[in-house]
């Protein structure tokens, strides 16, 4: 492709820069990209990359960032069935990460994390202690942290298994399924004795 031939002016170049960058971290991790891979994918100049975004550290940065709010997913969830919070939690985020329309910033976002100190911080952040912890302060009768990290472990684990390690079981398996066995875990850790 030539030099933004294919694309709807600027807005589609930035938003190709992004898909491609987000692309690029799943397969290769943060130190794999270069703002010269990105360039020669989406098929610009690297100086139309640097214009849009400056540096390699505001692509990547800009790359991870993810659509929604935490805590109104978490006060959604808390509207409903408490005794069905563990798969309807499983459920929304499975159904949000699957979406073609987010699954690639998430991956990303995940590869990302497992080399980068600033995105597992925004991970343990926005997903642990603000997503897992507003659901474990509405209904954990104990011991709020250690519920939310519990809870979160079990569905990060699941999100490698299934985003970003090829081959295995759970990349391949029915998503209502998976929200029926996860979410029996996470209601678990949510509401149970952990005492027992």
């Amino acid at each position: 492709m030539t030099t933004q031939q294919g694309f709807d002016g600027g807005t589609g170049i930035r938003q190709a820069i992004l898909d491609v960058t987000r692309r690029e971290i799943s397969e290769c991790g943060l130190t794999g990209v270069s703002i010269r891979s990105v360039a020669r994918r989406v098929g610009v100049d690297p100086r139309l990359v640097r214009h849009y975004y400056g540096s390699k550290e505001q692509l990547l940065r800009q790359a991870v960032q993810v659509e929604g709010n935490p805590v109104e997913l978490a006060a959604h969830l808390l509207s409903g069935s408490r005794r069905r919070l563990g798969r309807a939690t499983a459920t929304a985020l499975l159904t949000h990460w699957d979406s073609p329309r987010t699954t690639i910033t998430y991956r990303a976002r995940l590869s990302a994390s497992l080399t980068s100190d600033e995105i597992a911080g925004l991970m343990r952040d926005e997903f642990v202690r603000t997503f897992f912890g507003t659901l474990a302060e509405g209904v954990s009768p104990d011991r709020h942290e250690l519920r939310a990290a519990l809870a979160a472990s079990q569905v990060i684990g699941l999100a490698l298994c299934r985003y970003l390690i090829d081959g295995t079981e759970l990349s391949r398996h029915d998503r209502d399924d998976l929200a029926r066995l996860m979410g029996r875990t996470i209601q678990h850790y949510l509401t149970a004795d952990l005492a027992e």
